[in-house]
């Protein structure tokens, strides 16, 4: 009876480990995604002139499974209409992240 209670708790134990590697796995894979995206949209990106150091716009972009760009909005602006206008416009550039078809389903829905 003891060695079937140790059993099923290094079975647990053992359970909780292979839980803990798939969401280390995901959360690193969910990285290098969000990075990829940053990059495309950076390659894309035309600074404007009134743009100042250190300016940020925070954005929301809606994409379908297949990676393509359906909306993107701004969430937060940087105080600059061109800067926040920019960005946008550099998202809707690339219109579409291939790699994002790799990407599990439960993912999809990324608030970044």
């Amino acid at each position: 009876m003891e060695s079937e209670i140790d059993g099923r708790a290094a079975q647990d134990a053992l359970a909780q480990e292979e839980e803990f590697i798939q969401a280390q796995t995901e959360a690193q894979l969910l990285q290098s995604y969000v990075g990829l995206i940053a990059a495309a949209i950076q390659d894309n990106w035309s600074r404007p002139p009134s743009a100042r150091n250190n300016m940020e716009t925070l954005l929301s972009i809606q994409l379908i499974p297949n990676g393509e760009v359906v909306s993107v909005s701004v969430v937060k602006s940087s105080g600059n209409i061109a800067f926040d206008r920019s960005a946008e416009n550099a998202v809707k550039k690339v219109q579409r992240f291939p790699e994002l078809q790799q990407l599990a389903t439960h993912f999809i829905s990324i608030n970044a």
